[in-house]
């Protein structure tokens, strides 16, 4: 059975229909792909905090001149508000820093800027955990979807020898993309369980370049601790998975792009008072992208949040 098949079955393999066929990426790691929630603070809290992650590809893997590696470093700027009762808005401002190495050479490619602004707003249609009435099972669901804005540089073009990289390697992409997105979260006792699914729709840039749809989706399961009453501790594992259509470049499919990847999903989080710290580290299990000419290596995404 394939990979795609046995993840979207341990994902319940029914909350969505669809069939994606690809993580867009020409060649190169891709530092623009879909929202990383992870386990959100608080849900009826508003916040402010920092983000940073860091993921890495391998790239050319079959050609000994072209073989290069790729790091993408994001410090991000996130915050949560609440305009009304059941509606929460969330906002995400990146700085991205990325960097080619050509394996043969050793020569290095840097660039780094402003990324990609998203917002996010998401209403609560089911939420018991924040209810005064005991459950045996509390329930928090979450629907919503975002618009992200071209606010990242998009220099590349593919006729000219002196843009840096490829599509995949610039800090935007140059499109304002549409998302929807689906968190649910369920606590018994001590152990939870935290669901995430983003689905991004990309729009043509004025390069007439278009990205693949995108899915993210994760799946943890969580166990709380307490202790004294001040501190809360939730260490989480779990399962991601990428998947994304092909990119297109004036209407014409790029069949060098695409690939999904499944990833085993390891963190940390932590509450004290109006304080919360958390940390997730993510490995690949099984992938196929750009028909085996890249491979995604492990990531790790750290956050300090304020409550507010």
């Amino acid at each position: 059975m394939k990979m795609k098949k046995i993840f979207l079955i341990i994902l319940l393999g029914c909350l969505f229909a669809g069939n994606p066929k690809s993580l867009a990426c020409d060649l190169c790691g891709c530092g623009n792909g879909g929202s990383f929630w992870g386990i959100m603070p608080q849900s009826h809290k508003a916040f402010i905090g920092l983000r940073y992650g860091q993921k890495s590809y391998d790239s050319h893997l079959n050609s000994l001149n072209s073989q290069t590696h790729e790091d993408f470093w994001k410090t991000e700027l996130w915050a949560r508000a609440f305009p009304f009762k059941k509606v929460q808005v969330l906002a995400f401002v990146p700085y991205n820093f990325n960097r080619q190495t050509i394996i043969k050479t050793g020569k290095q490619l840097d660039m780094q800027g402003i990324g990609d602004v998203s917002t996010f707003v998401n209403y609560n249609l089911l939420n018991t955990i924040t209810d005064t009435i005991p459950h045996k099972i509390y329930h928090n669901l979450l629907i919503g979807g975002g618009v992200k804005l071209p606010t990242g540089s998009y220099k590349y073009d593919m006729l000219s020898d002196d843009e840096v990289a490829n599509p995949n390697f610039q800090l935007g992409t140059g499109s304002t993309d549409f998302m929807a997105n689906i968190v649910y979260t369920m606590r018994y006792k001590s152990w939870g369980l935290n669901y995430d699914f983003s689905y991004k729709m990309n729009t043509q840039n004025s390069n007439e370049y278009r990205f693949g749809n995108r899915i993210n989706t994760n799946l943890s399961a969580l166990y709380f601790i307490t202790i004294a009453n001040q501190i809360t501790l939730i260490p989480n594992a779990g399962l991601a998975y990428e998947s994304a259509s092909l990119d297109e470049k004036s209407g014409i499919r790029n069949i060098r792009t695409g690939g999904d990847a499944l990833l085993g999903s390891f963190g940390m989080e932590s509450y004290f008072k109006k304080i919360s710290v958390g940390v997730n580290y993510q490995s690949p299990i099984a992938q196929n992208l750009s028909d085996g000419e890249l491979r995604a290596n492990s990531r790790l995404n750290i956050h300090f949040t304020l409550m507010i």
